[in-house]
């Protein structure tokens, strides 16, 4: 029967409750006329924060709306919800990040921040139109809608607690003890790179306070750190990674750090840096540490 509420709880992210905060909220409306979408696209948000997600995923399945979210790197499925609510859905977070709302048929990218109740938490949104299927009518057009989580609350950037083995750790430190050379961080999406550089930096920050000069040139800056000159790239301006780096080398800078290696050229400029009296730190997305050199190439 149209209207009725059909949705599937995959996941309990949370086993001390019987049901996920939205999956509680599905069962109870009962139908799609009487669900409110702002409650529970906050309810879905607020699931994953409290689960610790670093991201949520929201994509269409043949005749559902799958969301899943990403813990400790693994994406898992949380909810399957009627496709009918796709537009709603989208909607809902294209007026939260300040975007096109009725827009389903172009790339679109926009940040909000929940409120003080979920901790004053950073989303970043990304909407990337997608081909659903074809009905009588023509093509069913889509999206899939991925949310990246900051939390400052709960994330760690302390070194010694994200979770390297003693052996890794005590290399690393011993790496970030050099005035110079270049340190790379290789790993897949999820992988956490993004916090084991931001730990690397506030170590430097906790070992030498003032007497140390770091910059970073990011895209975006995710997290703001004391004591730390941040940049973020804006290719619209044609602020990019090459022209960033080139013109922070005359900052007079003792650490680089780079959000993430992604041509040659900024590749070629970041060595260049590391073996000119600078310590250069940086990311590089790949499935292995090898990988991490061709990638360089």
């Amino acid at each position: 029967m149209r209207g009725f509420l059909k949705f599937e709880q995959v996941n309990d992210l949370n086993p001390a409750h019987n049901m996920n905060k939205a999956s509680k909220y599905l069962k109870s409306s009962g139908s799609i006329e009487t669900l409110e979408i702002g409650n529970l696209v906050d309810l879905v948000i607020s699931d994953a924060i409290e689960a610790g997600s670093s991201d949520i995923h929201i994509e269409p399945w043949d005749a559902s709306l799958v969301v899943r979210v990403r813990l400790n790197g693994v994406l898992q499925e949380l909810l399957h919800l009627p496709i009918e609510l796709m537009e709603k859905v989208s909607g809902r977070l294209k007026v939260m990040a300040n975007l096109v709302s009725y827009e389903m048929d172009r790339p679109q990218e926009g940040h909000a921040q929940t409120g003080a109740e979920m901790g004053g938490v950073e989303l970043r949104m990304s909407f990337f139109p997608v081909i659903r299927g074809n009905h009588a009518g023509g093509v069913l057009r889509g999206e899939k809608i991925v949310i990246r989580i900051f939390d400052p609350n709960k994330r760690s950037f302390n070194l010694d607690e994200i979770g390297f083995e003693d052996a890794t750790l005590k290399s690393l430190k011993k790496l970030l003890a050099k005035p110079s050379g270049m340190i790379l961080l290789t790993g897949p999406t999820g992988s956490g790179k993004t916090t084991a550089i931001y730990a690397a930096l506030a170590h430097l920050v906790k070992t030498h306070g003032s007497a140390i000069s770091l910059s970073t040139v990011e895209d975006p800056v995710e997290y703001n750190l004391p004591m730390i000159s941040q940049a973020q790239i804006h290719h619209a301006k044609d602020f990019t990674y090459p022209v960033a780096l080139r013109s922070l080398m005359r900052q007079d800078p003792q650490v680089i750090m780079v959000g993430e290696i992604r041509d040659a050229e900024t590749a070629n400029i970041a060595v260049q840096a590391g073996l000119t009296g600078h310590l250069v730190i940086s990311t590089i997305h790949s499935g292995s540490t090898a990988g991490g050199f061709s990638r360089m190439i």
